[in-house]
């Protein structure tokens, strides 16, 4: 943790990302890493970028996770929707889920949002708990 805005923020979006990556069952049950590894999963490389995490759904559908440390803008949208182009070009695929998760969402990304179907937008704190032994 960093002391920025808020102590309830990562230090950094890969912190972010791996704890995810390891938890994705705190953003939907059923939802687990596209291959089942981390190494082709998380950072998943398409066309020259690259995919926060790619993950599947209970029912198989792929699902675009992308992250945002700090606030999530209204052009994540447009980086997400090329994420999802790319996914139905490369895996044949008619439908791919969208989920963006901040610290914050903006105003301006909640709209858009509302705009495409298949996204859902989640916004994060954290939170420690110490116990003296």
């Amino acid at each position: 943790l960093t002391e920025n805005n808020s102590a309830t923020a990562f230090a950094y979006e890969e912190d972010l990302r791996d704890y995810l990556a390891r938890n994705l069952k705190i953003l939907e049950p059923g939802l687990n890493l596209w291959t089942g590894s981390d190494s082709e999963s998380v950072e998943f490389a398409i066309a020259g970028r690259r995919i926060d995490i790619l993950a599947k759904d209970a029912t198989g559908l792929p699902v675009v996770v992308e992250l945002k440390v700090s606030r999530g803008h209204e052009r994540t949208i447009g980086q997400c929707l090329y994420y999802r182009a790319k996914i139905k070009e490369i895996m044949n695929t008619a439908k791919v889920r969208i989920f963006v998760v901040a610290q914050e969402i903006s105003p301006e990304l909640r709209c858009a949002a509302q705009e495409v179907p298949d996204v859902t937008l989640f916004e994060y704190t954290l939170s420690m708990d110490v116990r003296r032994l």
